[in-house]
């Protein structure tokens, strides 16, 4: 009996575990580049935006809402932020309750009137999370420098 007990308890540990979301980074480049292509006036900004600014003008906001859209992350019809999402495009832990109290901080209330992802994104950057995005974006070319 204590038996059936706990292989019960087991399996309701491993489908009641939450499974983690990430976005692999060939989809983050993809988004990014696809919305530039969509966005072509944004493309004036292209340096900037490579050099992680983001000007508040209409251009890079739509560009950057067009990123948040294809990725996920926030759903513009709702006005919801997906927390988890975000977590895993900053490398968080979801169990890093300190971080994920910067990033529940920082995103996009839904009572606010207008939409978008450029305040959020740019609260969160300017935290220690913008490293581990720049990180995992850009990576670590200290190692590779002599190969180019």
């Amino acid at each position: 009996m204590k038996f059936y007990v706990f292989l019960i308890a087991l399996f309701g540990l491993v489908f009641a575990e939450e499974q983690v979301k990430s976005i692999p980074h060939e989809g983050i480049v993809l988004s990014l580049m696809q919305c530039l292509i969509t966005n072509l006036p944004a493309s004036k900004y292209f340096i900037k935006i490579l050099n992680f600014k983001y000007p508040d003008v209409p251009e890079v906001i739509s560009y950057m809402d067009c990123v948040a859209e294809n990725l996920g992350i926030l759903d513009f019809k709702t006005g919801q932020t997906d927390v988890d999402l975000v977590a895993a495009l900053f490398s968080v832990d979801p169990n890093n309750a300190e971080d994920m109290d910067i990033i529940k901080n920082c995103i996009h209330k839904p009572e606010e009137k207008e939409v978008h992802i450029r305040p959020g994104y740019l609260c969160m950057f300017n935290t220690r999370l913008g490293d581990k995005l720049r990180n995992y974006l850009v990576g670590d070319l200290g190692e590779n420098h002599n190969d180019y």
